[in-house]
């Protein structure tokens, strides 16, 4: 007979596996956002600009700036979601060599090694945003700030990416299944 579960009792590895899980949705679901929010105004606003040019022969002005403050978002957005499906070029020449045991301490290496750069890098990106507050786009009047913050929330969400693939690599058997790139999922 089997024996039941009880919803109240959840082991460890089920709760950090769990946590897990929804901070990666979180990143997954805000970068999905983000991305497409950031295709829609530029391509709305920019389309808007070429119907009032064809109209009127003058431009709004405005929706030439939007590509400068929402191009960033859009590509920052991409290298997340990238990251989170393991889409990103790998070079996997070692890991053949290496047993179960060796791939996960090489991967557990790389992760820390990417959360602690892209970390760093977001904390380096908070100085580049104080340069940068006094640049102002003429038409909008938004500060440069907004495009360069684009980096660091991509930095942080990178990082976060690698904290996330950590656990994962230490939750499973196989370390190279975490995060394995499925070309079939694609269509």
């Amino acid at each position: 007979m089997m024996a039941a579960h009880s919803p109240s009792t959840v082991t460890p590895l089920g709760v950090s596996a769990a946590v897990v899980k929804w901070v990666d949705n979180v990143i997954v679901v805000t970068g999905s956002v983000i991305a497409i929010s950031s295709l829609v105004i530029m391509f709305v606003s920019l389309m808007a600009e070429v119907i009032v040019r064809y109209l009127t022969n003058q431009g709004m002005g405005w929706p030439t700036e939007m590509p400068n403050i929402l191009f960033p978002w859009l590509v920052m957005s991409g290298v997340v979601l990238a990251a989170q499906r393991g889409q990103h070029i790998a070079v996997t020449a070692i890991n053949g060599l290496l047993s179960r045991g060796g791939n996960r301490v090489l991967l557990l290496g790389q992760q820390i090694l990417v959360a602690a750069t892209f970390f760093y890098l977001a904390w380096v990106g908070l100085d580049v945003i104080e340069i940068t507050g006094s640049e102002v786009y003429p038409v909008t009047g938004i500060t440069a700030r907004w495009a360069y913050l684009a980096l660091i929330v991509g930095f942080v969400g990178l990082g976060v990416t690698a904290l996330t693939t950590l656990v994962r690599l230490l939750q499973v058997s196989n370390p190279l299944a975490v995060r394995a790139h499925h070309p079939e999922e694609d269509v």
